[in-house]
């Protein structure tokens, strides 16, 4: 019996893939509103949400579309930043099916 040690084939290295560019990076194009599941927000009230929490905090930056863009980049400072914003009440008028105040009496007088 021929005791050689028999060789494996040569394996290739393993191909990393490309790291992603920047510009290839994931980007939330929903309306701002969305970000903080407020769709009847528009961008602008947000903005001034933004600026109000950081005014409150006493900070000078960043610049509230920054913060904006950051969460649909899915930063998680961002993201965090935008859950503790004081929003205005929602301003969707309410739905409510039409009913009867008073109901009408079988047999009777209809004048009572």
């Amino acid at each position: 019996m021929d005791r050689t040690p028999v060789r494996a084939p040569p394996v290739a290295p393993p191909t990393m893939a490309p790291a992603p560019e920047p510009h290839e990076r994931f980007f939330d194009a929903r309306p701002a509103g969305m970000l903080v599941d407020r769709p009847d927000l528009s961008e602008e009230d947000l903005l001034l949400a933004i600026a109000e929490r950081l005014v409150f905090e006493g900070r000078t930056g960043p610049d509230p579309q920054v913060v904006i863009e950051a969460a649909r980049l899915g930063k998680r400072k961002a993201l965090a930043f935008l859950r503790k914003l004081l929003l205005p009440p929602p301003r969707a008028p309410l739905t409510m099916p039409v009913r009867p105040i008073l109901r009408e009496h079988e047999g009777g007088d209809p004048a009572h």
